[in-house]
């Protein structure tokens, strides 16, 4: 009785452990929820403001003249005259083959009376110092990201908030496209030579004397004086065309604020494939002396190292989805390019880049 009865607890326990042989659906396997993705994925509307572009180098204004070592015996010549070797040899250091324009650039008289009578002679060239800036922000700024979740941090107080840190690794594009046509000034440097004329009194100018003359006679040695005066009017347009890539990575400290409402701190490293295009051209006026134009063009692509900071917040607004809006300071070196004298600097010290893009992760 016994047997029967513990053969028939054991049919009834098996029936139940296999409820298939029973007619009834098999129970479903138990699963495990995956662990979420480290990663975040980003992509945002990122334009970059605070650069500063500079024009330099301006205002190339050139004498046909260069003015030679004074002495004896030598052919100079002037922007208002000149004087030259006559055919006694310059005997007794006078010479009468010699002539002036009677004004000079600035309408001043060229013949002095003073101390028995002088009459100066000159060569103005341009310093090329004509400069301008401009504020520039990026005609277009996009940019591509990513975060990878390190965990906790291990910072008292932080730690019990839920801050994490990690990596983050991002792309960013920005074309600059920078023109420039207002008008500038230059300097101009002006050599004065001081012939003088011993009592002779000179005919009023213009006046041009020859090699074999005879005509009244000027000493043949000046003395000399070297002036920075001016300005001259520099009028043109400058332009700049430079594409950037910069490639970002660093670190992120990232505090909840509430249960959906984050802040994010960010720091790191950066380096930019800059490729741009400098041309220019210009009319640069002296008074008196006439307009001279140049031109000219560069074009590189170079890599400029540097830095960033920045601070962002994110809002979940689901389990996979985020926004979030930020502002970095982006350092870089500069870029230069430089043409025929003149030269173009893209400055990034007051560079930031603004964000606001959307984050997903799976």
């Amino acid at each position: 009785m016994n047997a029967r009865l513990s053969l028939l607890t054991l049919s009834v326990l098996g029936a139940a452990a296999s409820p298939a042989h029973a007619g009834e659906p098999a129970a479903a396997p138990i699963s495990v929820a995956s662990a979420p993705s480290r990663w975040r994925f980003g992509a945002g509307y990122a334009p970059l403001i605070g650069l500063k572009t500079e024009f330099n180098g301006l205002g190339n204004f050139n004498s046909p003249f260069s003015g030679k070592p004074t002495g004896g015996g030598v052919n100079y010549n002037y922007d208002d005259g000149f004087v030259h070797v006559d055919s006694s040899g310059n005997l007794g250091g006078e010479t009468w083959n010699w002539g002036y324009d009677g004004q000079d650039a600035n309408g001043m008289d060229q013949y002095s009376p003073a101390n028995g009578g002088s009459i100066d002679f000159s060569i103005t060239n341009s310093v090329s110092n004509g400069r301008t800036s401009e504020d520039t922000s990026a005609d277009l700024g996009v940019e591509l990201f990513a975060y990878y979740d390190m965990g906790a941090v291990a910072i008292p107080g932080l730690k019990e908030r839920g801050a994490t840190w990690g990596f983050r690794g991002g792309l960013h594009y920005a074309r600059v496209n920078v023109d420039s046509n207002g008008s500038v000034a230059a300097d101009l440097t002006t050599l004065t030579d001081r012939f003088t004329l011993d009592g002779v009194i000179p005919p009023p100018g213009p006046y041009a004397g020859t090699k074999f003359g005879p005509g009244p006679l000027l000493n043949d040695s000046p003395s000399r004086t070297i002036t920075t005066g001016g300005p001259a009017l520099v009028a043109g347009s400058r332009h700049l065309d430079v594409h950037l890539t910069t490639f970002n990575f660093g670190s992120y400290l990232e505090v909840p604020v509430t249960r959906k409402f984050g802040v994010m701190f960010e720091a790191g490293v950066s380096a930019a494939i800059s490729s741009g295009e400098y041309a220019f051209n210009s009319s640069t006026t002296a008074t008196g002396l006439g307009t001279q134009t140049g031109s000219g063009s560069d074009s590189d692509t170079t890599v400029l190292p540097g830095f960033y900071l920045g601070l962002g917040g994110t809002y979940q607004l689901n389990h996979a989805w985020s926004i979030q809006a930020a502002g970095r300071y982006q350092y870089m070196d500069e870029f230069d390019l430089g043409a025929n004298g003149s030269n173009a600097s893209l400055s990034f010290d007051s560079a930031f880049v603004l964000s606001i893009g959307a984050l997903y992760s799976f």
